[in-house]
Parts: structure tokens; C-alpha cells; sequence
């Protein structure tokens, strides 16, 4: 079976015209992505100018008459520039005179899935360290696919295998669908713990086909018990310390024994928010008056949220509907001091901060909100082992080195993860990816299709899938060409432009009328003030979020009736923003103690607009939320928050 179609429609461009033009030959190198369809690798290559059909069939090593068969469109259209291609993988001959370096020092040999440095020593009778010596800066735990490694040796022939048959201190497995680590780790009688440390990669997760590496134990060394638990403190020289935050190895028995009515202080909290109250208050407040105090003190001064400066409002919000949060758990025994401090936008009012005495022993942080700021206390919270959570931005940077960093709202690749793992259930419908010619977006419209053919891959119907994009220019454009009668039409649209998003939906809400259209899109979509949010509805449109309020929820009732009560306005998204962060890693600490890091990942309790879920991002980074659901607008005007496994186009 073979891919219906993987067709990349160019619209606004007219390919034919120069066709007589001469190019200069452009050298083909083989791509490093490849997919996995119905159980065969598949190299996924891109086109370049002056590449041509004989050029590229010489270096993957298929006639150009099996790429037409595996690429039909190549019937009917000439090779163009930007156009992919699906070419099946060949292995090189079972024989073959390998080649030397021009001086004639060395075999260059290209690493291929599985091998390693112990593997090439025993091919080609070269010791491991004579190796390294001449591959300066080479890493033994993390070769990569296609890497050249150079071999100190004479001029041999080499019998090319797909995969070592013996390795003295590996076996090598290679991971089937569904597999998870705990039962790879009971098939061969390894714990866990000692096949993590032996695959650096597994840090990413386990992937179909992959090979990785599974200690072997002899008769002379003692194989360590399965329940031994080592600090990672402990194992200073071992190249990879085990995931601490993965549930395989953090069970709830292991943040059980925690008692707070034992703790016997109560827990230490910096707030660090932009209020700008600089600029909303007139008078200069004695150090020791509160912002609640101030409004008692001074009813002349108080302003109305329209007065305020704007720059005030949002972050204001998010204080009270942490202070909530705060004031619910007091209620139910939790003793809190809830230090807030103003940041402006200013690194040198954060600075002056840091060397506040209460602010220095704190339990957590939350804030501040700026990069600029948040770079100069995630620093400070890191050297300090200090919890510090960061409740807006998306970015990874902060969280890469730092252990004690939270970051609450995913990065866009998290966001596109799962909205591919969503999309991927759906092999038999028309897929049809729309974007511009925009070098801004094509980095993230790029790791948004590697990540959604990976997940097509691991699915078991690939073979038949449908999947086109559509390059727009203008509004000459025709969408229509690439949407099918018979059969559903699944739109992707990753962008945030308000005029390009509303453009094409108000072309696809017509087109709607004689095709079956589900479109997938960005949770910013709906702030878009110049969107009809009834094209939402009639084409179903589906985004994946961290965040989804649902009005009829008690929780969120009884949280309204709080705020509008205490404040005398209405909260927007900030409001409950504040709330669930200051809620949530509260129950941490209530549950689990101020060294609740290591229990996150086990940890659930009911929030308002979200369902945290931490994870690592690497060995010694921080924790990520991965909690992201599927929101779906319906036909019937109702809007509804899926889980991802659902399968609703």
C-alpha cells in the first residue's frame, strides 16, 4: 500500500512559466527525517532548485521509476522546487569497499540506528579509545543517526549488517508499539532504573522501532535489586541520572508520610506582580500598610478599574483571584504569610527585591511575570533551592537548568504535541495544512508537520492518508482544489494573524455549504474581535488549550459569586488564572511539603480553567505543564473541552 497522496499545492504561483530556464546542478544529501508507514521507513525529502528526479534517485538509491509509483503527482507535474517527497528506505549493498578520507588515514563510517562505539570497535578491530582519540568531542551515549565517525584502519571490506547480532555489554531491543519501560524492564529481568541510565534518549520517551540498549549482567558482577533507590546526589560521575519526575518511578507511596498539622510554621509565599501602584497612588504609603489597609486609610485615593493605569488591570486581577485561593485554604487549616511585591517592569526593582530579608525566605515564588525579571530571580531561586513559578510565558528558556522551576503555560511545542496526537486519529479524512509564505511562521509550521506525520506514523491506517498543503498568497488562491466531496475535510490553519484567520474562514464558512469541513486552529482565535463566531461553529473548529473555562461548572459558579462579592467585578481570565496557580501549588505544599517537586507529577486536584500536568523537559531542567485538552465549538452553539483520545470530525 502506498500514501494516496502527499501533494504540496503552491497556489498564486505559475510553475510552467520559464520552464526552458536553465539551473546549476544542486547536490542531493539524504534528509534525516523519515516515517514509519504500515511497518516501512520512509525518508521524507524536500526538493531544491536544480535538483532533479535522476540526481535524487542516485543518492537514496531507488529508481526513479519506484519514487513516481511511491510519488504519483511526479506523473502529472514536472519536479518543483519546495516539493516533498516520500522515498522509501534502502539499505546500502550487503558488500561494498569502504571508502577512506583523501588522505588515506581513515574509513569513514556513517552511524546507522543502534550502533555504538563498542559495536564499531568490534567491526573493525579497533579499540574504543583509539576511536575517541580521533573523533575529538565524539559522545559514546548520544551518536546520532548518520553521524561520520572516522576510523584509524587500513583499506577492508566490510560486511554490512542492519544491526549487531552480539554485544558483550548490551542487548539490543528494539521497542514494539506499546511498550512501556516497566515492561521492557520485566522482560529481560533489568530494573528500570539501569535501562535509563544506559539510553540517555529515553529522556524524550520510548519510540516505535527504535533500538535501545539493555544492560547485560554476568556471573561476576552482581546485579544492583530492583527496589534500590539512589540519590541522584549520590552517583555524581553516572553520565544519566534517572527522570525523577516520571511516574513510572514517582508512585503516590513515595509522597505519602507528609504531615502538615506537623510542619509547624506557616508557608512563606512571594507574589511578584507588575501592579505599577506607583502610578495609580497619589500618596506615599508607610512600609507598614497593606494594599487592603491603604483603601481604608485613604478612601479619597481609591480609583475605579477605568481609572486605573491600564498596564495595572490584568495583573491586579490575577492577585485577587490568587488571594482567594489563599483565603479558601486558610479556611481549611492551612497556615499562609502572602508577601506581594511590585515589579513594574523594572530589573532593578527586582534586584532590590532579592535582597529583601522577608522576600529571602520564601517557600515559593510565583512570578514575576517579565523575561527580563524572571531571568534574575529564576537565577536567584536555582542557586537559593527555592520552588519558583513562572504563570505566563510559554518560552523553555528558564526551565532548561533550572530544577526548581515551574512553568505553567506549555510552549507552543507542547500545544502542537498534542494537537497532533489528537489529529492523528483521523487517517482516513483529507488533511489540508494552509499557511502563508511567511519565514516568521515556517519554523513553527515546520515542527508542526514533523510532529503530526510522527504521530500518523505510529498509526496503524497510514497507508491511506490524505494529506495536502496549500501555500497562500492571495485571494486567488483556490482552497476548493484540495478539498474532497466524499468523504470529511480536516483544515489546519496554525496561525495567529487576525486578518489572514479571518480571511480564510470567511472562504471556508461558504465552501462549507457543499463540503464537510472540520478546521483545527489556535486558541487565540478566540479574541479575534473580527471573527463571525458563527463560522466557528458551523465548521466545528477545534483548538488545542492548556485553559478552558466551563461556566456551568459548581466550581466556577461558587468562584463568580466570591469574586463578584469581594470585588464588585467581574473576572476575566487572569482572575482565574491567579486562582489556580495559587491553589494549586498551595495543595502541593499542604500535601506534600515544601519539597513537593517530585510529587507533581502524581498530584490531582480539582482547578477552574485548567488540569496541570508536570513533566521534565530534560535531565536537570525544570517541570513544564503538559495538562492540554481539545476544545471543539459544536454545531448546536454549545462549546466543549475533549480529552484526547476522543474522536469527534
Amino acid at each position: 500500500m502506498f500514501i494516496k497522496y502527499f501533494l504540496i499545492i503552491i497556489c498564486g504561483i505559475l510553475f510552467h512559466a520559464g520552464v526552458n530556464a536553465q539551473t546549476e546542478p544542486v547536490e542531493v544529501t539524504r534528509s534525516d527525517d523519515r516515517i514509519v508507514i504500515g511497518g516501512e521507513v520512509y525518508y521524507i525529502h524536500v526538493v531544491k532548485t536544480g535538483q532533479t528526479l535522476y540526481s535524487i534517485s542516485r543518492v537514496y538509491n531507488v529508481p526513479q521509476k519506484e519514487l513516481m509509483l511511491e510519488n504519483p503527482t511526479l506523473y502529472v507535474t514536472d519536479l518543483q522546487a519546495g516539493q516533498t517527497l516520500k522515498i522509501p528506505f534502502r539499505p546500502e549493498p550487503e558488500e561494498e569497499v569502504v571508502d577512506h578520507d583523501p588522505g588515506g588515514d581513515y574509513i569513514l563510517h556513517t552511524i546507522e540506528p543502534g550502533q555504538t562505539l563498542f559495536f564499531l570497535s568490534r567491526t573493525y578491530d579497533v579499540g574504543v579509545d583509539e576511536i575517541k582519540k580521533h573523533n575529538p568531542g565524539i559522545d559514546e551515549d548520544d551518536l546520532q543517526i548518520n553521524q561520520i565517525v572516522r576510523i584509524p584502519s587500513k583499506r577492508v571490506f566490510i560486511s554490512r549488517e542492519g544491526f549487531p547480532t552480539r554485544d558483550d555489554k548490551y542487548i539490543h531491543h528494539k521497542v514494539e508499539r506499546g511498550e512501556t519501560i516497566s515492561s521492557i524492564s520485566r522482560l529481560y529481568d533489568v530494573p528500570a532504573r539501569d535501562i535509563r541510565r544506559s539510553n540517555e534518549k529515553l529522556m524524550w520517551g520510548l519510540k516505535y522501532g527504535e533500538y535501545i540498549r539493555i544492560p547485560r549482567y554476568t556471573v561476576d558482577e552482581e546485579e544492583p535489586p530492583a527496589d534500590t533507590d539512589v540519590l541522584a546526589d549520590e552517583l555524581p560521575d553516572d553520565p544519566w541520572q534517572p527522570d525523577l519526575y516520571d511516574p513510572e518511578i514517582v508512585s503516590d507511596a513515595a509522597c505519602i508520610g507528609f504531615e502538615y498539622e506537623e510542619y509547624g510554621r506557616p508557608y512563606r509565599v512571594s507574589l511578584l506582580l507588575p501592579l505599577y501602584l506607583e502610578r495609580n497612588w497619589p500618596v506615599e504609603l508607610p512600609d507598614t500598610v497593606d494594599m487592603e489597609e491603604a483603601a481604608d486609610l485613604y478612601p479619597e485615593y481609591v480609583l475605579s478599574v477605568d481609572e486605573l493605569y491600564q498596564g495595572t488591570v490584568p495583573f491586579l486581577e490575577f492577585y485577587e483571584g490568587a488571594r482567594l485561593a489563599v483565603d479558601s485554604l486558610v479556611r481549611a487549616g492551612l497556615s499562609v504569610v502572602l508577601n506581594v511585591y511590585d515589579t513594574e517592569r523594572s530589573t532593578e526593582k527586582v534586584s532590590e527585591i532579592l535582597k529583601d530579608r522577608e522576600f529571602r525566605q520564601s517557600d515559593l515564588v510565583i512570578g514575576p511575570v517579565y523575561p527580563e525579571n524572571m531571568r534574575i530571580v529564576s537565577e536567584w531561586a536555582r542557586d537559593n533551592r527555592v520552588n519558583i513559578v513562572s504563570p505566563l510565558t510559554s518560552r523553555r528558556e528558564f526551565i532548561s537548568d533550572n530544577p526548581y522551576l515551574f512553568q505553567v503555560t506549555p510552549s507552543s511545542a507542547s500545544v502542537f504535541e498534542q494537537a497532533s496526537i489528537f489529529i492523528s486519529n483521523f487517517p482516513s479524512s483529507n488533511f489540508v495544512l494552509i499557511h502563508r509564505d511567511d519565514p516568521w511562521e515556517g519554523v513553527l509550521i515546520e515542527d508542526f508537520k514533523s510532529s503530526i506525520f510522527r504521530h500518523f506514523s505510529y498509526n496503524s491506517n497510514f497507508e491511506n492518508l490524505v494529506f495536502k498543503e496549500v501555500i497562500y498568497t492571495d485571494a486567488t488562491v483556490n482552497i476548493e482544489q484540495s478539498l474532497v466531496t466524499e468523504g470529511s475535510n480536516i483544515i489546519i490553519v496554525p496561525s495567529t494573524d487576525q486578518a489572514f484567520v479571518s480571511n480564510i474562514l470567511m472562504r471556508l464558512n461558504i465552501l462549507s455549504r457543499n463540503y464537510d469541513i472540520t478546521i483545527f486552529g489556535m486558541n487565540e482565535w478566540q479574541r479575534f474581535s473580527n471573527i463571525e463566531v458563527e463560522y466557528l461553529h458551523n465548521m466545528e473548529f477545534h483548538f488545542a488549550s492548556p485553559y478552558y473555562i466551563d461556566y456551568g461548572d459548581p466550581n466556577v459558579r461558587r468562584f463568580l459569586a466570591l469574586f463578584r462579592d469581594k470585588y464588585k467585578t467581574e473576572p476575566l481570565h487572569y482572575g482565574f488564572h491567579g486562582y489556580d496557580i495559587m491553589f494549586y501549588f498551595l495543595q502541593a505544599m499542604k500535601r506534600y511539603g515544601p519539597d513537593f517537586r517530585d510529587c507533581l507529577p502524581v498530584m490531582r486536584t480539582d482547578l477552574l480553567q485548567a488540569d496541570y500536568l508536570f513533566r521534565k523537559t530534560g535531565h536537570g531542567s525544570g517541570l513544564e505543564n503538559n495538562g492540554i485538552s481539545i476544545v471543539r465549538y459544536r454545531k448546536d452553539m454549545n462549546i466543549e473541552r475533549l480529552g484526547l483520545n476522543a474522536r469527534t470530525p
